[in-house]
């Protein structure tokens, strides 16, 4: 029997199939800014250019995208736990650092060794010790020290540190783990059962909320847009295949209409824009959550299980070698996307998708088995969530 929340095995492998594709965006993204021209630079805009340089150019909104997932699937455990009397921050806090540290440690020390290797190469001086101006300042250099690599360690980028070295994406994990703390307690503070200990609950709710700043503070709202779609997706099912494919269609289309639109007419400022495409990716993902069917396309499965399975290690390892990659490669000049160019940028891509892999395989693919091994020493009895 299914629990309140349980989304079907169709939703499921959609979901799955969303966070790989979001990660394989920001990837994408980021070769084709590290290499390739500005768009306003290129010499000959025909019509693939224009599509390919679209459809990379959603690398932010794509992180977006992560935080409403992870606010309808971490809020959901969250509330089921509460609602259940059956919280417990030990095994909380297991679960949710057993899953990011064992993938981010190794990206800290990878991301260390490129950049070292980076900031050794006269001919990428620019990118390393000058600031990109595309995507950070100060440059690498600066960032490169033991007490940014510590900080980022404990989630403190964009608070009391800078990010780590060259690896800008690292910024949005800090926002993730603060939520994975604030939000259990909000919900401590809400639960009648927690008793006199729900003022102290507030008051530790309340210091975080300022001690994280104003920007994780905002786009708060958004990751709890993810949670509210937890709240309500099982008060309505639609067993009518025709109408839950309306409803997807019409959703789906306003979603990808809220990130054309950002194209073409940006919202300032930013936090604005990516509320807009927040909001409307939620109600997507509430249309997607409506649907009974369990039956699912065995290839299309496979597929989607396979890039959401490693989709955070591609996500924190890809900046640093993308961009030594372009010190090693060519650092005089931006890509013109020509076609041999373009197919340079494919294989580098590609190479850094399947390193991305194989890193997965001893490391995220391994998290449940830590994550048990962990919590079999603190708390024997334990029940895991996601």
């Amino acid at each position: 029997m299914k629990k309140k929340n349980e989304i079907s095995e169709r939703t499921s492998v959609h979901l799955d199939f969303i966070r790989g594709v979001a990660a394989l965006s920001v990837m994408a993204g980021h070769v084709r800014g590290l290499f390739f021209a500005d768009f306003s630079n290129v010499l000959h805009q025909t019509v693939i250019v224009r599509i390919l340089y679209a459809v990379t150019g959603f690398g932010h909104q794509a992180v977006v995208v992560f935080f409403v997932l992870s606010g309808y699937f971490i809020g959901t455990s969250v509330c089921e736990s509460v609602d259940g009397h059956s919280w417990s921050w030990r095994i909380y806090l297991v679960n949710r650092l057993t899953r990011l540290e064992l993938v981010l440690f190794p990206a800290l020390i990878l991301g260390a060794v490129c950049d070292h290797i980076g900031l050794k190469l006269p001919q990428a001086a620019s990118f390393y010790y000058g600031g990109l101006y595309k995507y950070y300042e100060p440059s690498v250099a600066l960032r490169s020290t033991v007490p940014a690599f510590f900080g980022n360690l404990l989630f403190l980028q964009g608070i009391r540190s800078p990010v780590f070295g060259s690896n800008g994406p690292l910024w949005s994990l800090s926002y993730e783990f603060w939520y994975y703390i604030l939000f259990p307690l909000l919900m401590l503070a809400a639960a009648s059962w927690a008793g006199i200990r729900r003022i102290v609950y507030l008051a530790f709710f309340l210091i975080l909320l300022w001690f994280v700043g104003t920007q994780i503070r905002f786009y708060f709202l958004i990751w709890l847009a993810g949670v509210l779609v937890g709240r309500v997706h099982h008060m309505a099912r639609l067993r009518s295949s025709g109408a839950l494919t309306l409803i997807t269609m019409v959703t789906g289309l306003l979603f990808f209409g809220s990130l054309a639109w950002n194209r073409v007419h940006p919202i300032s400022p930013e936090v604005l824009s990516d509320s807009m495409i927040g909001f409307f990716f939620a109600v997507w993902l509430y249309a997607l959550t409506l649907g009974t069917r369990e039956d699912v396309a065995p290839v299309y499965a496979k597929v989607a299980k396979a890039i959401s399975g490693f989709s955070y290690t591609l996500y924190l390892i890809h900046f640093p070698m993308v961009l030594l990659l372009r010190g090693l490669l060519d650092p005089q000049g931006d890509w013109q996307p020509g076609p041999l160019r373009l197919l340079y940028g494919l294989g580098i891509a590609i190479g850094i998708f399947a390193f991305a892999y194989f890193l997965a395989q001893i490391t995220e693919a391994r998290t449940s088995m830590v994550r048990r091994s962990v919590l079999r020493l603190y708390a024997p009895h334990f029940k895991e969530v996601v």
